[in-house]
């Protein structure tokens, strides 16, 4: 019975870090979203670097919010820091990737092209970021 406790302790406190993970990461993606949106439509910038400025913003917001709400500020910052870039880059390498097959093929706007490409990464970026950049 005992175990049984500890099994249900254990997904429940999952469960509440991947929730914190989620919200850090929609906040992200408004920050990224709404900063790609404004490059695109109000200034003209290309979709590529306006995605890549808005991964930048929202990159902020990311660690701060992963490093010292979701994970609790265990370990070394610097060392987090490098951990969790390495993971964000990645995924932004995948994210961009998605992003010109969509904008070569031409099915999407390109504002939807950015933001379909941005809701592929999450899965990805959590398990890596749970295992690894954050310990």
């Amino acid at each position: 019975m005992r175990s049984r406790q500890n099994v249900h302790r254990w997904v429940l406190a999952e469960a509440f870090t991947a929730a914190r993970f989620g919200v850090v990461g929609v906040a992200a993606t408004a920050v990224h979203m709404s900063i790609a949106w404004l490059l695109i439509v109000g200034a003209e910038v290309r979709p590529m670097g306006a995605n890549l400025v808005a991964f930048l913003c929202a990159f902020s917001v990311s660690f701060s919010g992963q490093y010292f709400w979701t994970f609790g500020a265990r370990g070394d910052r610097r060392r987090a820091i490098r951990r969790f870039f390495l993971v964000s880059a990645l995924a932004f390498l995948l994210n961009n990737v998605v992003l010109a097959g969509l904008l070569k093929a031409g099915t999407l706007a390109p504002i939807w092209a950015v933001i379909f490409a941005a809701c592929v990464i999450p899965a990805i970026t959590y398990t890596s970021s749970r295992l690894w950049a954050f310990r």
